[in-house]
């Protein structure tokens, strides 16, 4: 969403500003999406010989840059090659607006799941009656395992 902002040049419309510098924020997203990678992992079950848990998550770092070099050369290409039509302007347009509204939606998932973790109870409605798909889907599959086990 603050990528799409700073395309439209909003610092500039909106808040009368010259954009941040660029490698600062990304440094900046990049240490606070640390610190909640950080958290998940300490709830991951990683075993309790040092050396093995290191190799864990190194490895598990590791295969996640990976991942994200691979997916941004990709893209960069894809650019790069789209860059060259006349449709660019368009299908920037329409790429912004889509990054915009699927970043409101993952921040709002987000904090759904931030909202279940620090007060569970704080729903309108009872925790009991107040289940997600996933959860369905586990409770079925407990009980298919349940029955195949007979």
């Amino acid at each position: 969403m603050y990528k799409v902002f700073d395309n439209k040049g909003g610092f500039q419309k909106h808040l009368d500003v010259k954009s941040p510098n660029l490698p600062a924020v990304v440094f900046g997203f990049g240490l606070l999406h640390g610190f909640g990678l950080s958290t998940r992992l300490q709830q991951l079950p990683l075993g309790d010989d040092p050396t093995a848990m290191l190799l864990r998550i190194l490895s598990f770092n590791v295969g996640v840059e990976i991942g994200q070099i691979a997916a941004l050369t990709v893209m960069v290409w894809a650019l790069a090659m789209r860059r060259k039509r006349e449709s660019f302007p368009r299908l920037s347009t329409v790429a912004n607006q889509a990054l915009m509204s699927v970043g409101a939606l993952l921040l709002l998932m987000q904090l759904h799941g931030y909202q279940h973790d620090s007060d569970p109870n704080s729903f309108r409605f009872p925790s009991e009656e107040h289940m997600h798909e996933h959860e369905d889907m586990d409770i079925q599959k407990s009980t298919q395992t349940s029955r195949a086990s007979l």
